[in-house]
């Protein structure tokens, strides 16, 4: 049983992630320090885990005959428990009843336990990827995440952020920050530069995680650092980690045309993390309130002499018709649907067919036209590029895609549409994509 729960844990994707205690925000006695910032990047590389949750047919087998000899065995475990705990009968013919029904047990369990493993194998096998795809789709992430620079886009986004919010100082310091977790850096040159404070800000882990299964959804999860160093005398004077988690794909759907889908989502976590950094560290200040309005010294003017009623009339204004459709059609653009307009723009991901290993990129592009939402939808599938059209309905988080012999059912979770639907060969495909970047 040990080695079970151990198989089953093993690797980022099969035990769920223990949740790290809220980020606590900087002192008031810090942030009255800070006055001209300087931003560093890390120069080191994060801890990356982006390898499949089963490499392979052989490791799907193993891990199927685990699950079912775990489901197998549970029937006659409970029997034979329920029999150890509630058989008090005494004397001969009690003790051979009482080890009757427990032998009873254990050999269901050992009989599940069989037939658990012999199924469970076979599932898995059939379920799991090939190992050379596996392979493929580890190496093709891996370079994803080599390729984004990381580091330096996570300062780059947190310096845009928090020149929104802030009204200290922010500069840029390259090739500062430190190339290894724990390492100190020796800013004292700086403080002659009117850098008073550094903010150190690291991407420290990228990896794919889920639950356990055989190929199981996962999502990306991050997490970074940031701290304060004050330049004068090189004392850390705040430190905090953030995490990020996304939305869940199969394993070679974020693999999928170079990448695609897993390099959009580590950029909206890396925006993300920014985003909760300069949150955290330097908040919004309040508003100004404008000063009230002086009150004229002047006595009120006597009221205006009454108009006759024929003067208010619409028909005695050519004019009323116009200003009141005009004013109609005014309401009407405030009112704008919330559902509707989170779904409008551009969707990228990918297309799998039922009866197909592979999948396939997809492109979706939402829109309005005579006040009805429409959608466009392009794959590509086997160097084909299929196009289809219709209308869309919204209900809550669902989104229901019809057109000629065409049908999708999708749900709106986060940045991502998933869902299944019919194409025009009237052909069960499977839809997962994110909202396009800049959207």
């Amino acid at each position: 049983m040990i080695v079970l729960v151990l198989l089953l844990c093993a690797g980022s994707w099969g035990c769920a992630l223990k949740r790290q205690p809220l980020p606590q925000s900087p002192t008031d006695e810090v942030r009255a320090q800070l006055k001209t910032v300087g931003l560093a990047a890390a120069g080191l590389d994060p801890q990356t885990q982006v390898n499949a949750p089963t490499s392979g047919k052989g490791m799907g087998a193993v891990k199927g005959a685990g699950y079912g000899l775990a489901l197998g065995v549970t029937p006659g475990l409970a029997i034979a428990g329920g029999v150890a705990k509630g058989c008090h009968a005494s004397g001969r013919l009690g003790a051979v009843v009482c080890g009757a029904a427990l032998a009873f047990g254990l050999g269901v369990a050992a009989a599940g336990g069989t037939v658990g493993a012999l199924g469970g194998s076979v599932y898995g096998a059939v379920t799991a990827e090939p190992a050379s795809r596996v392979d493929a789709a580890e190496t093709g992430l891996k370079s994803a995440v080599s390729q984004a620079n990381i580091q330096a886009a996570l300062r780059d986004h947190v310096l845009e952020a928090v020149r929104r919010r802030s009204a200290l100082n922010f500069v840029t310091v390259d090739d500062q920050g430190p190339s290894a977790v724990g390492e100190r850096i020796d800013y004292r040159a700086l403080a002659g530069e009117g850098i008073d404070t550094i903010l150190e800000v690291s991407v420290l882990r990228i990896a794919l995680v889920g639950q356990g299964g055989i190929n199981p959804p996962v999502s990306l999860f991050m997490a970074a650092g940031a701290s304060l160093v004050r330049t004068a005398d090189g004392v850390e004077i705040y430190a905090e980690k953030f995490e990020y988690r996304g939305p869940g794909a199969l394993f070679l759907e974020w693999a999928a045309a170079d990448a695609q889908m897993f390099r959009q989502e580590v950029d909206r976590g890396t925006r993300s993390l920014a985003e909760k950094i300069v949150r955290l560290l330097f908040p919004a200040e309040p508003p100004r309130e404008s000063a009230p309005a002086e009150h004229s010294a002047e006595p009120p003017t006597a009221p205006a002499a009454p108009q006759p009623v024929a003067a208010a009339t619409a028909s005695s204004d050519p004019r009323s018709p116009t200003v009141e459709a005009a004013a109609t059609e005014s309401s009407q653009r405030a009112r704008v649907d919330p559902q509707r307009l989170a779904v409008l723009g551009t969707w990228l991901g990918t297309l799998r067919p039922a009866e197909a290993s592979r999948t396939y990129p997809a492109s979706l592009r939402i829109f309005e036209e005579s006040g009805q939402l429409r959608w466009e939808l392009t794959r590509r599938r086997e160097d084909r590029e299929l196009a289809g059209s219709g209308d869309v309905s919204v209900a809550e988080a669902t989104l229901t895609l019809t057109g000629t012999d065409v049908t999708y059912s999708l749900r709106r979770v986060g940045a991502s549409l998933v869902g299944t639907g019919l194409g025009a060969d009237n052909r069960a495909e499977t839809l997962f994509l994110m909202r396009a970047l800049g959207q």
